[in-house]
């Protein structure tokens, strides 16, 4: 007897439930997620899964199988093949890759969108050659305490790079405020209170594209500031330190006497977008001061550690860092300091001392 026959004789007897659903591809199960999250996400966080699904999943043949059809060897065997040909890729871009498919087809088994399957993801990432991920290959380290000084003496005093005073000058006092880029760039006047002491963070610029009703690009990338941060533990108040006052004081003279009309603190007089003059201002501030580069996280992470040297607790560094997560903290942002090697060194000479 056949497979249909046998088949037929199921369906006959009631056996087996005649197919209550209808097939759909994987790319319009996509879609329709896509638009759902459109709806409940940032729109950056939708542009870079975008991004992620035009890079690893666009040209794959497994977009066109219908939601019924995907195994656990179809999800291995492309997950694989994301990890082994798309060259060196970090667990972080891995774990975007993966957040499209688990989302995708969880998405369709619980809104019962064709016949959709539940899948053991512990399993699948068993059978991923995760070893092959690139991991960090350096030991990071603060930015050593003689660039700081030398890159303060060079704004401060000599004024190295005068027609980015104010970028120069936030990017310095952000080393005792400790804020992601964005937050620093919507920085304006009017959210220091010095009253209470504090600095409120409740703002960052962003990048994202509009979109029209079925999700597609409106335009080009638009660059805003908006009343909103990474997450709602982001809105917080840092206590306004004498050096925080200090360069406030000279970002609003520096304004006064270039004659500025803006609010935000890193304005140098035209109407671009503040975290790229951010960025590219810190690349070039480096060069002219002749210290290795340093990127503006790093400063965030310098600003953590520091506290943490200095017996700060972490729940407090955690909270004036604005992150959900007490451990991303401990685990990202407490960094060793190069200088402090040297010490080491001296200590296990007096130390490791087995004969005398």
């Amino acid at each position: 007897m056949t497979e249909k026959e046998w088949l037929d004789i199921g369906y006959d007897k009631n056996i087996i439930d005649v197919q209550a659903y209808e097939e759909i591809t994987f790319h319009d199960v996509y879609k329709q997620w896509f638009l759902m999250k459109l709806k409940r996400i940032k729109e950056q966080s939708c542009d870079r899964i975008e991004v992620t699904f035009n890079k690893y999943y666009a040209n794959d043949p497994i977009i066109e199988k219908y939601i019924s059809k995907i195994s656990t060897t179809n999800i291995i065997d492309f997950l694989t093949s994301c990890v082994i040909k798309h060259g060196v890729i970090n667990y972080k871009e891995f774990g975007r890759i993966m957040q499209i498919i688990n989302n995708v087809l969880v998405y369709a088994k619980d809104l019962q969108i064709g016949g959709a399957q539940l899948y053991d993801w512990e399993k699948i990432k068993r059978y991923v050659p995760l070893d092959s991920l690139e991991s960090s290959a350096y030991k990071e380290f603060c930015v050593p305490l003689s660039a700081i000084h030398k890159v303060f003496d060079s704004v401060v005093n000599k004024k190295i790079y005068y027609e980015k005073q104010s970028a120069c000058l936030c990017l310095c006092m952000n080393f005792y405020l400790g804020l992601r880029i964005g937050e620093l760039a919507s920085l304006t006047f009017n959210d220091f209170d010095f009253d209470a002491g504090v600095v409120r963070i409740y703002k960052t610029e962003c990048k994202f594209y509009n979109r029209t009703e079925d999700g597609s690009r409106l335009g080009a990338m638009v660059y805003n500031v908006v009343e909103d941060t990474k997450t709602i533990y982001s809105v917080r108040e840092i206590p306004i330190v004498p050096e925080v006052k200090a360069f406030y004081k000279k970002i609003a003279e520096h304004h006064k006497l270039c004659k500025y009309n803006s609010p935000y603190l890193a304005y140098d007089g035209k109407d671009t977008i503040l975290v790229r003059s951010l960025d590219r201002t810190l690349r070039r501030l480096c060069r002219l001061c002749e210290v290795d580069y340093f990127n503006s996280h790093k400063i965030r992470k310098t600003f953590a550690s520091t506290l943490h040297d200095n017996g700060v607790p972490t729940r407090v560094i955690s909270d004036l860092m604005g992150h959900s997560l007490l451990s991303t903290t401990e685990n990202c942002y407490i960094l060793s300091r190069s200088e402090n090697y040297v010490n080491v060194y001296n200590y296990m000479q007096d130390g490791l001392k087995y004969v005398s």
